[in-house]
């Protein structure tokens, strides 16, 4: 069977975005996971993107809209194998439910594609059917005797997408906390020089001055309190 050509501005777009999500992946993914990860988003991203020009609702798409759909695609497939590596189920059938989940991606963008749905709305409709495709599998894997029902709950419970938002949000708040150290502690050799520049200069009366203002400021009611 003749292998399917891809025009290398789709090659060049899916090799960048494996670039960019390279560094994202977790310390607990090991160097075998990671390969296979790789590996899965390059095939899924690939087989979309052949996909494209021969399908009558993503060819009227332009590149640009094209790869909206890609990234979509290999985004969701980078956190849905990650959830899986943590999930407990034994990795014979982690393509089993990687396949389910492509699929269900594929439909859904193409019923978005088709209907002209805002870009809000295919990430919206993308992320429910991924989450509900992935839980109905693991389900699917207990009925059959597969997994049990611990390995059942835990595979349930993981969201690398979840995990790495919070993740961003507890280094924003960090960084917030070290800028305002940092603004309180020019505030303070602000105020440190002022004061030791009056005292020197003006003696007790520019000690008198600074300890009356710190005073009244002290017990001066802020705005906040008299509301």
């Amino acid at each position: 069977m003749e292998e399917t050509v891809i025009d290398k501005k789709y090659t060049d777009f899916i090799e960048n975005l494996i670039e960019q999500v390279t560094p994202l992946l977790p310390e607990d993914v090991n160097e075998l996971q990671k390969s296979y990860l790789i590996t899965n988003i390059r095939k899924s991203a690939m087989l979309m993107a052949s996909s494209m020009p021969d399908n009558d609702e993503f060819s009227k798409l332009d590149f640009e809209q094209q790869c909206f759909y890609i990234q979509v695609l290999a985004e969701w497939s980078f956190h849905k194998e990650i959830d899986l590596f943590r999930s407990g189920i034994p990795a014979r059938y982690w393509k089993g439910v990687m396949q389910k989940i492509w699929y269900a991606m594929w439909e859904v963008m193409y019923a978005c594609v088709k209907n002209d749905a805002p870009e809000t709305v295919v990430l919206s409709l993308v992320e429910r059917f991924v989450n509900r495709t992935y839980n109905d599998a693991v389900e699917d894997l207990k009925a059959s005797d597969i997994i049990d029902e611990t390995i059942e709950e835990q595979a349930k419970e993981q969201s690398n997408i979840k995990k790495m938002a919070e993740e961003i949000r507890e280094v924003a708040k960090t960084k917030e906390k070290i800028k305002e150290f940092f603004k309180r502690l020019v505030l303070a050799i602000i105020i440190g020089s002022v004061v030791s520049v009056a005292i020197i200069k003006f003696k007790t009366i520019g000690l008198a001055v600074i300890l009356t203002i710190l005073l009244v400021y002290h017990f001066m009611p802020t705005k906040k309190d008299e509301g």
